[in-house]
């Protein structure tokens, strides 16, 4: 079964995309892509499918799909499934480091697949009342207006936390990821420490005491990224504190936060944040020149 990379292309500065999406028939192929997706059906029959498992879909039916997760909406013979789709980046919500209260909003996205499922029925009360938020989201999304950033990211919380608050809903996944995110808080203060510095599997591995095998499995399982990715956007964490909070070149930070190549730091940079880092110095730093006295920690910067 050949498996693609969905395409969409989501604003690094505020990476959130509401759209809606119809599939007719079968022929859409098997696909996956890094980021979250929440899928309300909004009409029609058929089903998702989640590599071979396949779980039927309903009008008000809600979906929880993990990112790299391969999956595919496929509509019953003579039907259309239409569905309202909800994109976004896992740090958007929870950045890598952050407040453990914030990595809690994506459970929904890790339950077990063996114990649990990635469904909400339509016909609950849970689902009657978090369609409604999913749909004011897509209003407030329908605007375009950057101002209303901080209202997009509160409705989306809003729906996490509501399915949150549901036992059934997340007690697949709960304790056990708390037991995973335990596990790896080590790693993650270990790579903060370290981002100036070569850091690799086995050193972190060394950290914790278990092979590294099983720390890019848990490591992945609990943060949705990979160990390297993880790394990657910490430096680039790294680069753009330094990018605002001092007069360093470009390439003193590119060192600074241990690439020896510029090429491969410009790379890396810019398809984090859509920008150069000379851009992105000047875009955000305040008219006049200063910078500013507290540090830019955020993996990804709403503007």
């Amino acid at each position: 079964m050949a498996v693609h990379v969905w395409p969409q292309p989501l604003d690094p500065c505020f990476p959130l995309a509401v759209l809606e999406y119809t599939a007719r028939g079968d022929t859409d192929p098997m696909h996956w892509h890094d980021h979250l997706e929440i899928a309300l059906v909004t009409d029609g029959h058929g089903r998702f499918m989640f590599g071979r498992r396949a779980l039927p879909a309903a009008a008000g039916d809600i979906f929880f799909i993990d990112n790299s997760q391969p999956h595919v909406a496929r509509a019953d013979p003579g039907s259309a499934l239409r569905l309202l789709l909800v994109l976004f980046r896992p740090e958007l919500i929870a950045s890598p480091g952050g407040r453990e209260l914030d990595a809690g909003y994506l459970a929904p996205f890790r339950v077990d697949e063996r114990t649990g499922s990635p469904r909400i029925r339509g016909t609950s009360a849970l689902a009657r009342e978090v369609a409604p938020v999913l749909r004011q989201l897509q209003h407030v999304c329908a605007r375009h207006d950057p101002a209303e950033r901080h209202l997009a990211d509160a409705t989306l919380r809003l729906a996490l936390a509501l399915v949150n608050r549901h036992p059934v809903a997340v007690a697949a996944a709960s304790r056990p990821a708390a037991d995973r995110r335990e596990q790896i808080r080590p790693v993650l203060a270990y790579v903060d420490r370290h981002c100036r510095e070569s850091v690799t599997l086995d050193d972190v591995a060394e950290v914790v005491h278990v092979s590294p095998s099983r720390v890019r499995h848990v490591f992945k399982d609990v943060t949705g990224v990979s160990f390297k990715e993880y790394v990657t956007q910490v430096r680039v964490a790294e680069a753009k504190r330094l990018l605002l909070s001092t007069d360093m070149s470009v390439a003193e930070i590119a060192r600074a936060v241990s690439y020896t190549n510029l090429h491969q730091f410009y790379k890396v940079f810019y398809r984090s944040c859509a920008m150069s880092p000379g851009e992105y110095r000047r875009y955000y730093t305040p008219t006049g020149g200063d910078v500013p006295a507290e540090p830019v920690r955020e993996a990804v910067t709403v503007g």
